[in-house]
């Protein structure tokens, strides 16, 4: 699970320092050595009462030159797990465990999904909704509204800063720092858990390559894993209609002005936007630019919702509360039938109610609407993007069948990409 899906999004190549604290290990040069790191829960020290987590990073290999068809065929090599020697101090103990190390394997795996989908909540998904506030809200107060950009950007753009306001400043939020509600899942208190949020931003202290400060991309980031390649896929005709769009932008100081007055206030607030300068009269930045913020809110926070959704429909969900110690020691022997103790109304029933409130998709408006009021006749441009995105869309289930997040499907809300960030 942790290298497929919509936990592979949190996978990053080892680094230096991840093989100097481990001697002797991710050696073998037939092999290519990824890792997930889930070290930020160590901000997390003083979780609820009698319930745990533990920072760890995951690590992953596959062969170096992998055969067709097995180049996302991860293996889990080891975890190692932090722990804290003292209730409320810092995770000051590490221990590397491996899958001959019986029952302290089979936990430090909980541990490892438990910080995973902190991580992809907290950290990562929020790359998707709030830097792109700022965008939104520059968006439709500089530009004019007969400017072309504004145009192709508005329809994407409904309904996402009431909902990341809510998020984050809402009285019943699932991050409300004073209060617990009995649909939040998380095992700390909202100023508690509220901690990891800024990673997200400003990356971790001290600096590592798993958590980079946030910087806007022209581009999808390599996920090495099917979900990543099948987000990637819809890039390429968003570029495509992007790039047609702005090929209609009138040659003249008018229009262009505004686009770079709108430039150079977005990058002053989001780092690696392209400012005034960059953008001015480059067509093809100006196409990634708006290719990625479309993108982003339609493909990526859907499909990353919907596959969230998912991990909560299963027989067992996947973990936020753990009540049992994180391992601090090998134990000898194989255990696979090993389960830590669950409780169903304080660990279960929170997780669903999250789910079905905030993580299922619930869309207003569907990106298969294709509905853009341009000022000049670009009726032609916007049919050949449908039927480009239809056949992206058909190919790519047919290539990866288990996303059953699309185009078109019997309950559009919940299985139809949105337009934009929406829920």
């Amino acid at each position: 699970m942790i290298a497929h899906g919509l936990l592979s999004k949190l996978m990053s190549r080892v680094d230096s320092s991840d093989k100097s604290q481990s001697p002797g290990f991710l050696n073998d040069e037939a092999l290519e050595y990824w890792k997930s790191d889930l070290t930020q829960m160590r901000v997390v020290r003083n979780p609820l009462e009698g319930e745990y987590v533990a920072p760890s990073i995951v690590y992953m290999s596959r062969p170096l030159s992998p055969a067709p068809g097995q180049e996302y065929d991860f293996r889990v090599e080891a975890i190692r797990i932090f722990v804290q020697t003292q209730a409320g101090g810092p995770y000051d103990y590490g221990v590397l465990l491996g899958p001959g190390d019986g029952k302290a394997w089979q936990l430090a795996k909980y541990f490892a999904l438990q910080a995973a989908l902190v991580r992809v909540n907290l950290i990562d998904h929020p790359m998707v909704h709030f830097p792109f506030d700022a965008i939104n809200a520059i968006t439709k107060s500089v530009l004019p509204t007969s400017n072309v950009v504004l145009q192709l950007l508005l329809p994407h753009l409904l309904l996402s800063l009431p909902v990341d306001n809510r998020v984050l400043e809402g009285k019943y939020s699932l991050l409300n720092r004073t209060a617990n509600f009995p649909y939040s899942p998380y095992p700390a208190k909202g100023e508690e858990i509220r901690k990891v949020f800024p990673f997200y931003w400003v990356g971790s202290a001290p600096p590592s390559n798993a958590f980079p400060p946030y910087q806007f991309a022209t581009e999808p980031r390599h996920i090495p894993s099917k979900y990543g390649t099948f987000l990637n896929g819809y890039f390429k005709p968003i570029l495509n209609f992007a790039r047609g769009v702005v090929a209609s932008i009138p040659d003249d100081g008018k229009n262009w002005e505004a686009i770079r007055f709108w430039a150079d206030h977005v990058a002053s607030w989001i780092p690696g936007f392209p400012d005034g300068q960059a953008i001015y009269k480059n067509n093809e930045l100006l196409a990634r630019t708006c290719a990625s913020i479309i993108w982003n809110g339609a493909i990526v926070h859907t499909a990353d919702h919907w596959l969230m959704h998912q991990m909560f429909e299963q027989k067992r969900p996947t973990p936020y509360i753990l009540r049992d110690k994180p391992p601090v020691s090998p134990s000898p022997g194989v255990d696979p039938g090993y389960r830590p103790s669950v409780r169903l109304i304080r660990d279960v029933i929170p997780a669903r109610l999250c789910d079905e409130m905030f993580f299922q998709p619930h869309s207003t408006t569907q990106l298969n609407a294709f509905k853009y009021e341009f000022a000049n006749d670009l009726g032609p441009l916007i049919a050949r993007f449908k039927k480009e995105m239809i056949a992206t869309d058909e190919q790519l289930h047919q290539q990866f069948p288990e996303f059953g997040i699309s185009l078109y499907a019997a309950d559009p809300a919940k299985d139809c990409f949105a337009a934009g960030v929406q829920f």
